[in-house]
């Protein structure tokens, strides 16, 4: 079998050839899907972004301080000879046209920005890499060589059996099969390795086509929002404009040292009162009715009666008083009438003695008659709405006893405990933060010199207009020392919490790229907080829609 080995020594430097610069690890995977192509610039006033999509070059143009979309802007795009003025869409973006960089490469672009109060001159380089499925291959070489020496083989081989097909016949049809085999074989092993990674159906969409980049990405392939490997997030422009997403650029600087103290809110002595029964009686409605929960009153206003009542014993000595003294009043109205009759045969003295000891009968009657069926009025004592009301007609009270509060809802005052004394004079301003947010200017009317249950109260009038507010609803007061602290001050709506529970703020790393970072902050009002670790200056720090970054997945 010589021929057999010469035909193996012969295939084997043709698959040797074949299989040059060839990797037989196994194949890279290939993305499932990829961005379209995107380039973003930066100024200190605009921020830019180009994704190439649809055929289209469209650009997203923000504030760079505020995340703030810049409608109405006139921008023009260069690339070499290519020029081009941006169209403003319906949704506030701008698009351009892209036939320029329809072919995979880089391409250097410049964006003159005129907006109404600015202009700028923004550059970048697009990158339109080559897309996937869409790679070019010819064939090597060594390709056709391998086959070239493969069609020898079997040539040599069928011409060597022809000369000896007689003598051996059936050592001839051996030997040609196996020839046919090796020849196979070695065709098929040096086709299989000198065409490994290629994909000759791709050569239908080859990329040096005109337009085959630029259709290769389709107008919605610029990704949803994603949490991304590092941590961070990927937002695309659309969704920032959809959640509203906006960004400050944080600055170091003194802030005053605040303290948060608990309090509650209370009604002004000088614009609220409390209306109570001076004696035991049975409550009958006022000319408006009984007053209700929330209803206006004026000073002065009858709210209410009091009936007094008695028990038997007391309501009979009361009318048994009144007709002793109907009595003697009804002789003594004789006796003045008699003297008076006499007058002149009289002392004068004994006329005013009976007329004055008339006046008294007729006074203590009129007393005596009024304790059985007068009522006592209950009258507003300052205008205001009613707060609480416990009246109920018919009801039977006793002295002393609250059936109305009075409050001012524009004049109300908060108190708050502290428990250092050096706070009182150390209070330069402060503000109310009530359960549900927000925030309340408050003014420092004082502090008190004595303890109340190891604490010291502390009194702040709320500024008007007043949001609608209950006595007794409490409420965390911020107090602003005259001492200061070095921070970035932000709103209350940048802090978050990450999945560790701790305190987060988000930056703006990127045109679509964010990030959170671990901070420490105090208080400074009710609105806003001072970031003492965690941020630097400079950094764009997300002020607005920092929650929905917080829940992406």
């Amino acid at each position: 079998m010589k021929w057999f080995a010469g035909l193996m020594l012969l295939t084997l430097p043709a698959t040797g050839i074949a299989d040059a610069g060839h990797d037989h690890a196994d194949p890279a995977p290939v993305a499932s899907a990829t961005l379209a192509p995107r380039m973003e610039s930066q100024s200190e006033t605009f921020e830019l972004l180009a994704i190439l999509e649809d055929g289209k070059l469209t650009l997203y143009l923000d504030r760079f301080a505020s995340n703030e979309p810049v409608p109405n802007a006139k921008i023009e795009v260069q690339s070499g000879a290519f020029k081009a003025a941006a169209q403003t869409r319906s949704d506030g973006a701008y698009t351009a046209p892209a036939d320029a960089f329809a072919t995979p490469g880089q391409y250097p672009l410049v964006f003159t920005v005129q907006a109404d109060d600015a202009a700028d001159l923004l550059n970048g380089t697009l990158t339109v890499p080559q897309p996937i499925g869409q790679a070019a291959h010819s064939h090597t070489w060594a390709e056709w060589l391998v086959w070239l020496a493969s069609a020898l083989v079997v040539v040599s081989g069928i011409a060597w059996l022809w000369r000896r097909r007689r003598s051996e016949s059936r050592t001839a049809v051996a030997s040609l099969i196996a020839v046919a085999a090796v020849a196979t074989l070695a065709a098929f092993t040096s086709s299989a390795f000198a065409d490994a990674g290629h994909d000759h159906a791709s050569d239908k969409n080859d990329a040096s086509k005109p337009g085959a980049a630029a259709s290769g990405y389709a107008a919605g392939n610029n990704g949803s929002a994603r949490r991304l490997a590092d941590g961070g997030v990927f937002m695309p422009k659309p969704v920032q404009r959809q959640f509203g997403i906006r960004t400050m650029v944080a600055e170091m600087r003194d802030l005053a040292r605040s303290i948060e103290l608990n309090g509650r809110v209370i009604a002004d002595p000088n614009a609220g009162g409390r209306v109570q029964s001076t004696q035991s009686g049975r409550i009958e409605p006022g000319p408006r009715g009984l007053p209700t929960l929330g209803q206006k009153v004026s000073k002065g206003e009858v709210l209410a009666y009091v009936k007094p009542v008695a028990n038997a014993i007391e309501l009979g000595n009361q009318r048994a008083q009144l007709a002793e003294i109907t009595a003697q009043h009804a002789l003594t109205e004789k006796k003045v009438a008699r003297l008076e009759g006499l007058e002149g045969a009289v002392p004068q003295k004994e006329i005013d003695a009976a007329r004055a000891e008339f006046a008294s009968l007729d006074a203590r009657k009129v007393a005596v008659g009024g304790s059985l069926s007068n009522r006592e009025p209950l009258i507003a004592p300052v205008s205001g709405v009613i707060s609480a009301a416990t009246a109920i007609t018919g009801q039977v009270v006793e002295a002393r006893e609250v059936l109305f509060e009075i409050v001012d809802p524009q004049r109300l005052l908060v108190e708050a405990l502290a428990y250092d004394a050096a706070i009182v004079t150390d209070i330069a301003g402060a503000s109310g933060v009530p359960p549900g947010g927000g925030s309340l200017p408050l003014v420092f009317v004082g502090g008190a010199q004595q303890l109340r249950e190891q604490a010291l109260p502390l009194l702040f009038r709320i500024k008007p207009p007043l949001p609608p507010l209950a006595v007794g609803q409490p409420l965390s007061v911020v107090a602003q020392t005259r001492q200061t602290i070095k921070g970035v001050a932000v709103p209350l709506a940048a802090l978050t919490k990450n999945g560790a529970g701790e305190t987060v703020a988000w930056v703006h790393l990127g045109a679509e790229k964010f990030v959170a970072r671990k901070v420490a902050f105090q208080a400074l009002d009710g609105a806003s907080v001072a970031l003492t670790e965690g941020i630097a200056t400079g950094e764009r720090i997300v002020t607005a829609g920092a929650a929905s970054l917080a829940q992406v997945r």
